[in-house]
């Protein structure tokens, strides 16, 4: 176990006061509503709230300490460590818990699939391994120290996923986190706002795999990506539908409903999740529990039984209608793969289609490839929502099967008449479009 001692050496920590330095630490938290006794809670500032608000409370449940910022007035005299930043503290404590512990860390990062690939993994290792994984997608500055602050001493491997929206951040991550295993799943059109292109989201991934080079450790290596494909420094692992990667599915066949069946290590496995980016996951997840010794059966086990959820690729019943929700994110890649996905499974879909968010310059001309191909796979319908999605349907003509509602309220009550009529209904935007309340009940 960790003493608060262990941690007090972080750069950023100012000074500290009515404090047990002998305390044992039970792990961190940002959220006060989740401090247990033997926590060290963060007290970070957001737009909303003000984590300075609630030490009295973390205090009540006999939190370690709360870090805290420099000029906190701390009248009540609560074991405080005032800090020059709040959140460089959080990452600094990561950092030195990680290196106190002796779990081996898998770092994910990738453009499309990061969690859905993270929480299959999971799933594999979990028959062999003690192991703790990334929360939801919690991968970026704040929840990657989080995930490092709940390894526990017991602990054999913790699955990281590192996010990023701006350069730098995966260098930071992979700073802190330290993992021996690295992959990336994919490289897309995410987060183009501040990303730019595909070339300098590839340049900001890849330092992932650069940092595992570094340890020595193995790296996973997508061979079906233009932009990792030619990887090869290190212990590398390929994998892909090419003859020359490493591990591959085999006699890959997909039902009428998207869902995939495929050979892996000469068994047969029909998945309970559809779609072609779910079946890359899955491979990559495969791989990954294959080469750390996991035993066959329990990553076959994993393969059929996993099911998505939280928005992700989710078939769900409404009224009177399956619909395919996955509407957690969206970008121009991950479009293109869901609309093409649906293609296979019918063309009788009504598809629904919100914004993409954080693609900056690129925005309208990404819109408009979108819809285009959405209108040129001939599905009943195309019906679309949003100023990004309006912007794209008024640029150019399109088919009269493609339609773009300017209020929610309007596209809602055209949802709720498919689903009574029983249409099939495909619904995906990034996740601020909050498309998921179409399938909400309004009184």
């Amino acid at each position: 176990m960790v003493k608060l001692s262990e941690l007090l050496g972080a750069e950023s920590v100012f000074k500290y006061e009515f404090i047990e330095k002998d305390a044992f630490v039970n792990g961190g938290k940002t959220d006060s509503r989740q401090v247990v006794e033997g926590d060290i809670y963060f007290a970070l500032k957001g737009l909303n709230s003000d984590g300075h608000d609630f030490i009295d409370q973390v205090c009540e449940k006999q939190a370690a300490a709360a870090v805290v910022n420099k000029n906190y007035n701390n009248i009540n005299k609560f074991p405080v460590i005032y800090s020059e930043n709040v959140e460089k503290t959080l990452g600094e404590f990561a950092m030195i818990w990680r290196c106190l512990h002796n779990a081996k860390i898998i770092g994910i990062t990738g453009t499309n699939g990061k969690t859905t690939t993270k929480e299959m993994l999971a799933r594999m290792l979990s028959g062999k391994y003690r192991l703790i994984s990334t929360f939801k997608n919690y991968n970026n500055q704040i929840g990657v120290p989080l995930t490092l602050l709940s390894i526990k001493d017991d602990t054999e491997i913790a699955i990281v996923e590192l996010g990023t929206n701006h350069f730098g951040e995966i260098k930071y991550l992979s700073d802190l986190s330290d993992p021996e295993y690295g992959i990336i799943t994919n490289i897309g059109e995410g987060h183009l706002e501040y990303l730019i292109d595909t070339q300098s989201v590839y340049n900001e991934k890849k330092i992932l795999f650069e940092h595992v080079l570094k340890r020595d450790g193995k790296i996973f290596v997508n061979t079906d990506d233009e932009y990792l494909n030619n990887w090869n420094k290190g212990n590398v692992i390929t994998f892909g539908t090419s003859q020359k990667a490493d591990y591959k599915f085999e006699n890959i066949e997909i039902d009428g409903k998207g869902f995939p069946s495929f050979d892996f290590m000469g068994k047969r496995v029909t998945m309970n999740v559809p779609g072609s980016l779910n079946l890359k996951n899955a491979l990559a997840a495969a791989v990954i529990a294959y080469e750390m010794k996991v035993e066959l059966p329990y990553i076959i086990s994993a393969l059929k039984t996993f099911s998505s959820s939280d928005k992700r690729y989710e078939m769900t019943e409404y009224k009177n209608s399956e619909v395919l929700l996955d509407c957690y994110n969206a970008n121009p890649t991950s479009m293109e793969l869901f609309l093409k996905d649906v293609s296979l499974m019918s063309k009788d879909y009504i598809v629904i289609l919100g914004d993409m968010l954080e693609l900056g310059i690129t925005s309208q001309k990404s819109h408009v490839k979108v819809v285009e191909l959405a209108s040129q796979l001939n599905f009943r319908e195309v019906l679309l929502y949003g100023n990004e999605m309006k912007s794209a349907f008024t640029w150019i003509k399109f088919d009269p099967s493609v339609k773009h509602y300017e209020k929610f309220e309007e596209l809602k009550k055209m949802f709720d008449k498919l689903a009574e009529d029983g249409r099939k209904i495909a619904v995906k935007g990034s996740r601020g479009m909050k498309l998921e309340k179409l399938l909400e009940d309004i009184e």
